[in-house]
């Protein structure tokens, strides 16, 4: 028999594995924390939900300590799935990356961000189809401005052509980026002289 829909979200009526989902796929601890807190009451929930809600409640505290500079907070998160043998949710394994990566690493995926949140500025600004030519790049840079990606018209425009080299904005992984900066880079070396 089928039951009949939910009239709200409701956390109680989500299998175990639905649940997980989920949870993991939120990107911001304090948004985490924030559907967590509308927690059933006692007796309302069955002991493995109950099991599941003290693992999340964990993980977005010990996240949202990570994003605060506390990068001991990351151990405590593997020490947590440790104990209570579950795998480490998505947040836990991109720290862990972040943490082991090389400073000039770091660098070059931030600023592979910055230039991919542009290009989507300027795509998203280029299927609306209100402005033409390079119009759409200075529109992408009122869009962006006061984000960490704000940048001019021709910032838009060189980040744009930057992520097209690496990977046609869809595919882009750091090694594309950084051979499409090399490529650029040499580019530019060579006009100089």
């Amino acid at each position: 028999m089928d039951r009949p829909p939910p009239t709200k979200f409701d956390l109680t009526l989500l299998s175990d594995r639905e649940f997980n989902q989920i949870f993991d796929r939120i990107d911001d601890p304090e948004t985490g924390l924030a559907l967590l807190s509308k927690r059933p009451g006692p007796g309302e929930e069955t002991p493995e939900q109950a099991l599941n809600y003290i693992f999340w409640l964990g993980q977005f505290t010990y996240w949202r300590n990570w994003l605060a500079g506390d990068v001991l907070a990351v151990v405590g998160a593997e020490m947590h799935c440790a104990l209570v043998k579950r795998p480490p949710p998505t947040w836990l394994c991109r720290a862990v990356h972040l943490l082991a990566m090389p400073d000039a690493e770091k660098r070059a995926c931030r600023a592979m961000e910055k230039a991919a949140l542009r290009y989507q500025a300027v795509e998203l600004v280029r299927g609306q189809g209100k402005v033409q030519g390079d119009e759409i790049f200075e529109e992408a840079a009122k869009q962006l401005a006061g984000t960490n990606a704000e940048g001019s018209a021709e910032t838009m425009r060189k980040s744009h052509q930057l992520i097209e080299r690496a990977g046609d904005g869809h595919a882009v992984t750091l090694q594309n980026y950084k051979r499409a900066v090399e490529w650029r880079d040499r580019r530019r070396r060579s006009k100089k002289f």
